[in-house]
């Protein structure tokens, strides 16, 4: 498996906590017992952390009218440019979704896993799988969102929802354990499959995020990341 982040960015540069953002990831995978060479990180500008490179592309990738389908453009623009190799899964995540445990997905066949919301029957693209053979369902979805301007997320709702060209039969649905994001956590709590292996969450968008994935102030009443991910974000002096 290839673990994969993108980043594209007009002023060719991280803004905002993005930079300290892709260190926490870069880290955590490494801690995790990712190799090097399977963290891909891809950029318009150089970049370089703890060993890994960001792999180059063109600054024409970012779509500018709908920034954060951005990610999913890349996909589609790797796709094309045959960077993505045969027969290998990969992770394509945003940098504020982080991994908790061994991602053991298999899907079974299938060329993409896909999570809804869990607490809405909806696709959530923050964290997903795919394979070189879903070349062609990502150049449908680039396609949709540049007809339509719409987000990725609501261009893959069209196409499913129509089951264009039997798309259908060529996603699986995964459980929220892979993308368990900020809103309803308790409720999406029982619905993932135990030991959680992705939550998705911004350190500092509202609703005192890191008080409850990190500290447990949640009707849980357990912290839902782990300790040395925590200590990594101390690191960065995200606290």
């Amino acid at each position: 498996m290839k673990n994969l982040m993108i980043y594209v960015n007009p002023v060719k540069g991280f803004t905002g906590d993005a930079g300290d953002l892709v260190k926490v990831q870069i880290d955590n995978s490494l801690r995790l017992g990712w190799k090097k060479e399977d963290i891909l990180l891809v950029t318009n500008f150089d970049f370089k952390h703890n060993g890994v490179k960001a792999v180059l592309i063109e600054d024409n990738v970012f779509c500018p009218f709908r920034p954060l389908s951005t990610k999913t453009v890349t996909v589609a623009y790797l796709l094309d440019k045959d960077m993505i190799e045969k027969d290998i899964v990969y992770w394509v995540h945003d940098l504020d979704a982080y991994q908790l445990a061994e991602l053991n997905v298999d899907l079974e066949m299938k060329d993409v896993g896909f999570t809804d919301y869990g607490w809405a029957k909806k696709w959530s693209l923050g964290s997903y799988f795919f394979k070189e053979s879903s070349k062609d369902m990502f150049q449908w979805i680039k396609d949709t969102i540049y007809e339509y301007k719409a987000e990725d997320e609501r261009a893959l709702v069209r196409l499913t929802k129509k089951n264009f060209n039997n798309i259908n039969d060529r996603y699986k649905k995964l459980n929220i354990t892979y993308n368990l994001g900020m809103r309803w956590v308790e409720e999406n709590y029982k619905r993932a499959d135990k030991p959680l292996k992705v939550v998705h969450f911004h350190p500092y968008a509202r609703g005192n995020n890191m008080r409850v994935f990190m500290h447990g102030e949640n009707n849980l009443h357990i912290p839902l990341i782990s300790k040395e991910l925590s200590e990594i974000f101390k690191k960065y002096g995200i606290k």
